[in-house]
């Protein structure tokens, strides 16, 4: 990582927008520039398989799914993560409370989404992106 010299009113916007005091700075500042959370570091194999998938009501998502919502004219990127929806430093239970997470109004106000409409997965090896609506459909 590289460091970079920035000015107090910067500085200020960055501690304001970080969700926790466990937060890095990198991952807020990302959250600022709308670049979403950054990218997973590389599991050993090992490692990586003894993570665990989200699964509910029939569905399950492999560990490292990645995840796509866009709300509100916003695109939230998020991954599974063993076994949790990860978007944004949330780390969530459901669909629905990875969305409402990271949903906001136009005002800025949180919303209660459910996320079963919103998001879009792609498994690891996919190519292509899939609603979730679809997967609750095929099961």
């Amino acid at each position: 990582m590289r460091t970079i010299d920035i000015d107090f009113d910067i500085h200020r916007l960055i501690q304001l927008e970080r969700r926790s005091f466990d937060e890095p700075d990198y991952v807020a500042l990302r959250r600022l520039l709308k670049l979403g959370p950054p990218p997973e570091q590389a599991l050993p194999d090992a490692t990586a398989k003894s993570l665990r998938p989200w699964s509910k009501g029939g569905i399950t998502l492999p560990h490292g799914t990645e995840l796509r919502m866009e709300y509100n004219g916003i695109l939230h990127l998020g991954r599974i993560s063993d076994g949790f929806w990860e978007v944004e430093g949330h780390r969530e239970k459901s669909p629905s409370g990875a969305a409402s997470a990271v949903a906001r109004t136009k005002d800025g106000s949180l919303v209660n989404v459910n996320g079963k409409a919103y998001w879009h997965i792609r498994r690891p090896g996919d190519t292509d992106w899939t609603p979730y609506a679809v997967l609750k459909r095929k099961k």
